[in-house]
Formats: C-alpha cells, structure tokens, sequence
C-alpha cells in the first residue's frame, strides 16, 4: 500500500508497527476496538507533522494515544474509516524547567510522575495529579482537561496550561509555546484544543505552570453524621485551612472493603464501619497538624463527623490515599455497570447523592451503587452494577436509568462529563446536555479545523 510505504519512509520501518505488533494499541480499559492500518510512533512535531500531512493527502484518519488510561473510549479506533493510531511515546522528554519563572515546558507523551518529579526537583509543584500518574501523559491530560486530585486548590490542567504548540490536520505546525501570565492579543487559541480529544489536532507541546512546593501534607478520615452537612464540613474545612486545603474526597465504604479485600498490605484505619467516608488533606511548608485536628474536633462537636483519624505517619498517610486511588469500581465487579462521570453545584452535591441512593433503591434488580470521588470541587464518580448480566434485560433498565439520571443531572444545572472525557462512549449522550446553539459551533470549530474530518473520527462530536 502506497500510504504505508510513505509512511515508513518518514518514520522509518521500526517506528510504523503493523500486523500483531498494533493489537495493544486497539484495546483500552474496556476491552479491543475497531482495527488500524498501523501504528506511528514519531519522535519529534516535525514528524507528527510529516504524519498528518501525509493522512491528510491520502484521506487516512488520525487517532492520537498517549497512555491510553481514559475510560470512555477516546483513543482507539473506531470501526468505519481507514485510519491509523498516532502513539506519542517516543515525544516524552521534560525540555526546560524554569524556577524563577514558575514553568514547566515538556513533550506531550511526558508521564505526568515525571512532570511532578521535574518540578519536585527544583522546589516546586506540578498541580495536575490523579491515580494513573504513572502511565498517563501530559497530552492526554490536555486532550481530556484532566481534573484529579488537587483540583479543589489549583483547578483543572486548563488552568496550568500557559502556551501550546500543535500540528493541525494538514501537517501545519501552530506555535504557541508562549509562557506569558498576560496576553491580550486576541483569541486564546490554545484553550481550544485544551478538552478537544484530539479532534482539532494533535498537541505536540506544552508550557504548564509550576506552584510552591508544599512538602508537608497530612489528611484525615472521617465518617459524616449526615450526608446532608457536607457542604457546611467542606465550609469549615476552607475556613480552617484557607488554600491548605488541597483535598476534599468522598469515598465508598463498600469500594473500601473491596479493596482491603484485594490488597492485603492496606489497613482500615478506623473501628467505625460505614456507607461513606471522606479524605480531607492540608498542605503547606510547614506543619498543618494543629489546623487538622482544629478541624476534626470542630466537626465532631458541630455533629457534623462521628468519628476521625488524622495520619501520624508517612506509611498511615500512605494507607489513607491508596485506599482512595483504589476506589476503581470495575476491577471488583464482574458484571457491567452504568456509569456516570457527574459535576453538579457544589451546594447541591448532598441534594443529588440522596436522590441517587433513593433511585437505586426503587430498582426492580438489586444493584451495587458505588459513589466517590472529588466533592470538594463538585464531581463524583457514580457507578450502578445491577446484578444482571448482559443482555436484553439489562439493556431495558439502561434505556430507562441512563436518561433518568442524565435528567437529573441536567435540571441541577450539571454536566454528565466531569472530568473523563466524552470519547465515543458518552458522544451521543453528551449532545442532549448541549444548547443547540452550543453544539452547533462546537462543530463549526471542529469543521473550520479539521474540513476533512480525519482527526479522532466518532470522538467527542458527530460529523452532521
């Protein structure tokens, strides 16, 4: 095939891998997907550039890949299209770090471990972190605006990302790698292809800001009297710890007896067994311990916590948050599930768990409900395993519960895509949240960008 051997004569043979060598990049989390013609492993944006120029001529389309560690299908091949996978893993070099500027500048297949280890280097604070730190790359946390962990103090990964630079579709190379805080010369560009999934080209390179180091961080589990006084416990943890609160997490107790279930090294740090728990973390460059207990103890005494137990130690602080990154429903259940990546109002997070707990109650089939996640910032992680297996029965209640919930979501002015990203999974879902309006120059975006409709196909948007 012509297109492949021009391919190879831009990347070399080694670095276009065909036939069996592919199968890894074809699945993701949930299992294969659809085929590709190769995949390309370039080393530098000149050579994603010579890629997508050459796709473009020859009307192949491009599915960018980094760590591939997303859950909604975003960067596997769909079925229809010729295309090929576009993997990032060679382009994985820290380029700068800049101290005194407060910036980071790194490749876009950089692990962000390395980013945070690079920064931690130099006395400071790569923000954006979450459980897959160690295979998932910078790019895709730009592809999906990953949120994460430290999202309640530092915001998402568009709020780190200073300048770009990007390939468009036609091989064209944008350089945005500015690293200005104030730039009022037009358009911010680069805020486009930040949550694009790679559907208006490929992000080569990045310039993210850097924080203070705060090398002292200690967290507390406690179990809530009521869900119902969350957001007056998350008011007095802001007002106790200021911007040293760096997390507010919910946690399922029933994910957390999975998990102790499954790894024996993990310990339950508390007596008090119960349906929800919540991880509060404070960091700073000195002791936080006196305002964690401060805000323990006024819990207790407010009602609003029955029982607490802070870390006083590195392996207990250890303990506490590889609970928290265990809580990964789908690798304790067989069955599938339904799932919900949800963002509402903050003040109306208590308001819609309650009326989730109530809903999977009614369910004619018992279903395991499991809810954690980020509160502190308004997003949680919902996932519903009736005990059914695949089939028509469970196809009935998904055409029932999935618009039921999205509903829900919606009327509390929330997004059914928080931080996961919409891929090919919630595509069609993620169109009736939008205004008509919306969705309409979200495509003329995509369609001023991308005329040939090459890049990430089914992702994100449909075509029409």
């Amino acid at each position: 095939m012509a297109f492949l051997d021009e391919l190879c004569s831009k990347l070399g043979e080694k670095w276009v891998l065909r036939g069996e060598d592919i199968l890894p990049y074809l699945r993701d989390l949930k299992g294969p997907k659809g085929p590709a013609l190769a995949v390309a492993c370039p080393a530098s944006s000149a050579q994603v550039a010579d890629v997508l120029a050459l796709c473009h001529a020859h009307d192949v389309c491009v599915i960018p890949q980094g760590g591939n560690t997303n859950v909604c299908r975003m960067a596997v091949p769909e079925q229809a299209p010729p295309s090929i996978v576009l993997s990032l893993k060679r382009m994985n070099r820290v380029s700068e770090v800049d101290a005194a500027c407060y910036t980071l500048t790194a490749e876009a297949g950089c692990l962000l471990q390395v980013a945070q280890e690079a920064a931690a280097d130099v006395n400071r604070c790569f923000a954006p972190d979450w459980g897959a730190r160690g295979s998932a790359t910078i790019g895709g946390a730009i592809a999906t605006n990953g949120g994460g962990l430290n999202v309640i103090r530092y915001g998402t990964t568009r709020d780190q990302v200073l300048g770009l630079e990007v390939v468009l579709p036609d091989g064209r190379i944008w350089d945005g790698l500015r690293a200005l805080r104030k730039d009022n010369s037009g358009y911010d560009l680069k805020q486009l292809f930040i949550g694009s999934e790679g559907t208006l080209g490929i992000v080569t390179k990045a310039v993210f800001k850097l924080h203070p180091a705060q090398p002292i961080s200690q967290s507390a589990m406690a179990v809530p009297t009521r869900m119902s006084g969350l957001m007056e416990l998350l008011e007095l943890a802001r007002d106790i710890g200021g911007d040293r609160l760096t997390a507010f997490e919910l946690m399922s107790g029933l994910l957390i007896d999975k998990a102790l279930e499954r790894y024996p090294d993990l310990r339950h740090p508390m007596q008090t067994r119960a349906r929800y728990y919540l991880l509060v973390r404070f960091s700073d460059q000195s002791s936080v311990s006196d305002r964690l207990t401060q805000l323990m103890e006024k819990a207790i005494d407010r009602g609003l916590i029955q029982d607490a137990v802070i870390a006083q130690s590195s392996l207990q602080e250890r303990n506490l948050w590889e609970l928290r990154e265990q809580m990964i429903p789908h690798q304790y259940f067989t069955h599938p599930s339904f799932k919900w990546d949800v963002s509402v109002p903050i003040s109306r997070m208590s308001e819609f768990i309650a009326q989730i707990e109530t809903l999977s109650d009614a369910l004619t089939t018992h279903a395991a409900l499991c809810i954690s996640g980020h509160v502190g910032d308004g997003n949680i992680h919902l996932d519903m395993f009736p005990e059914l297996p695949p089939g028509p029965e469970y196809q009935t209640l998904g055409e029932t519960l999935l618009p039921k919930v999205d509903q829900l979501i919606w009327s509390m002015g929330g997004s059914i895509v928080a931080e996961h990203g919409v891929g090919s999974e919630f595509v069609d879902r993620m169109r009736a949240q939008k205004p008509p309006v919306e969705y309409a120059m979200m495509q003329s975006v995509k369609s001023l960008l991308d005329p040939k409709g090459i890049m990430n196909p089914g992702k994100l948007l449909h075509a029409d």
